[in-house]
């Protein structure tokens, strides 16, 4: 029998644009019948009239969104895709009951307090993440070694090993004075990563620069080359370091999953809305400002006209918006120059949790890919084991090539090859396998984020966040504070709601 012959998979192409996986069984399908989320084709009315417009049905527009709702503001929003929720994505499970994570997973109760209140304020449940057992890392000589727990992650080369501490030292050490809230920089270290590095007279080790594409690829979607070190060494400033961007435990950004999935919030901050609130499929193609009004235009011809609006999607996507007056120079520099990042993510479903019983932890990583690292994501009361697979970077883009049929194969193997010969059966054993192209999904084109060239924090980050006259702008890459995750997109749409408050009230 195929490996995959138990995926379930749906092609489509929208608008005629590039071909993007969906999947069935979504989350949102009960939530979307109540009526909430109402799909309107143009029947020649009159423009809607509300307060405000959220452009963008993701955490941050959501969050927005029922802040102004709380606050008494009539407000619409207005999602292109058929579901809400962004880069989260969360689907019913087909060989059984739970949920499958395809993109945003995890949450800290501790260090992303904002998110956290939500899955209380909601009653979610929340589950540790599972740590006990060896990790696999694979070096790029294809070497495969295992990690008992409480060892780092590493090598069991000494010489590489002291390389690997110098240079999370400096990341560390470096990213600890950056000011998140200030872009000032120093211009001579307003380079490239890879520069950067080798401005510290490491880039010329080629354990350095593979390390240095595994913690791009992971936290950014792109290779160092691609990404300005202000941007990058910010990222992780925003993050509380490297720690705890890459680990899981108390502080980890790791700690937590979702038991309901992550896109459960989304979908509660949207039933939380004035009934009718929040539109799916409902593209935004032009914002025009005249007069202290707002005139929105949707791809489906609908017209709303509003006292504020807010922005809340990725930077990329600023240019399938016609704005009148234009976007300021700061703004399209912006817009025309960030980069989303290049990623998938698969979820792998066992019958069993071979890999516990073989004293694994289910973590995984790969220097030689195309798997580039991976987590457990098991739910044991629902008899659910599964293994999260991410594929990121110049690695991502090379799995994207190859024909659809091939693309679950390359990744069972390479699991299979990861976890040895005794084991490789079990790996190839799938019960069901679901995945999101995320560098595929239209009106996104990649995850989990955007980044920056070199000079462009600097000299433009001050105006990510500025409003431009009746226009706001939130979505998870203005926040100050982690930034690719929910708990930055949260925090970015409480922070435009704010604006929009104040600025109704005076």
């Amino acid at each position: 029998m195929p490996i995959l012959s138990n995926v379930r998979l749906i092609s489509v192409f929208c608008l005629g644009l590039v071909p993007q996986i969906l999947l069935p069984g979504s989350a949102l399908g009960d939530a979307a019948a109540t009526g909430t989320y109402l799909n309107h084709l143009n029947d020649g009315a009159p423009p809607t009239v509300v307060d405000v417009v959220v452009v963008g049905g993701g955490f941050s527009g959501l969050m927005s969104a029922y802040d102004l709702d709380q606050a008494g503001l009539k407000t619409v929003v207005l999602e292109a895709k058929e579901v809400i929720g962004g880069r989260s994505r969360s689907i019913t499970r087909q060989s059984g009951p739970g949920i499958v994570e395809l993109g945003a997973t995890w949450i800290n109760n501790i260090t992303q307090p904002k998110v956290f209140a939500l899955t209380e304020m909601f009653g979610l449940e929340t589950a540790e993440q599972f740590t006990h057992g060896d990790s696999i890392v694979q070096g790029e000589d294809g070497r495969v070694l295992r990690f008992p727990p409480g060892v780092p992650v590493s090598t069991d080369n000494e010489t590489l090993a002291e390389l690997e501490g110098l240079l999370y030292a400096l990341i560390d050490e470096a990213a600890e004075e950056v000011d998140i809230h200030d872009f000032e920089f120093p211009a001579e270290q307003d380079v490239t990563l890879d520069h950067w590095v080798g401005q510290h007279d490491l880039w010329q080790h080629q354990h350095v620069r593979t390390m240095m594409s595994g913690l791009t690829t992971a936290l950014l979607g792109r290779e160092p080359h691609e990404i300005g070190a202000h941007y990058f060494l910010d990222y992780v400033k925003s993050g509380q370091g490297l720690v705890s961007l890459s680990s899981e435990g108390e502080f980890g950004a790791q700690s937590l999953k979702i038991k309901q999935g992550t896109t459960s919030i989304a979908t509660n901050l949207a039933d939380s809305l004035t009934l009718g609130s929040v539109r799916i499929n409902t593209p935004v193609s032009s914002v025009t400002q005249h007069n202290d009004t707002v005139l929105v235009m949707a791809e489906t011809g609908e017209t709303f006209r509003a006292k504020k609006v807010i922005i809340a999607i990725p930077t990329n996507t600023y240019s399938d918006i016609t704005f009148s007056p234009a976007l300021p120079c700061d703004k399209t520099a912006l817009a025309s120059q960030t980069k989303p990042g290049v990623y998938a993510k698969l979820i792998v479903n066992y019958a069993e949790p071979w890999w516990r019983n073989a004293g694994l932890s289910g973590k995984v990583t790969s220097a030689a890919g195309p798997v580039s690292f991976g987590w457990e994501t098991s739910d044991l009361a629902l008899s659910q084991y599964s293994l999260a697979i991410f594929i990121a970077g110049d690695k991502a883009a090379r799995w994207h090539e190859l024909p659809e049929g091939e693309k679950g194969d390359a990744i069972i193997e390479h699991l299979a090859s990861l976890v040895g010969d005794e084991l490789a059966d079990e790996a190839r054993n799938v019960l069901e396998l679901n995945y999101v192209e995320w560098t595929l999904e239209e009106y996104m084109w990649g995850a989990p984020t955007n980044s920056m060239g070199p000079g462009l924090l600097r000299k433009y980050g001050a105006a990510l966040r500025e409003p431009f006259e009746d226009v706001h702008f939130g979505g998870g890459e203005t926040a100050y504070e982690w930034k690719g995750y929910l708990e930055g997109a949260v925090t970015a749409g409480q922070r435009a709601a704010k604006e929009v408050i104040e600025a109704l009230n005076t």
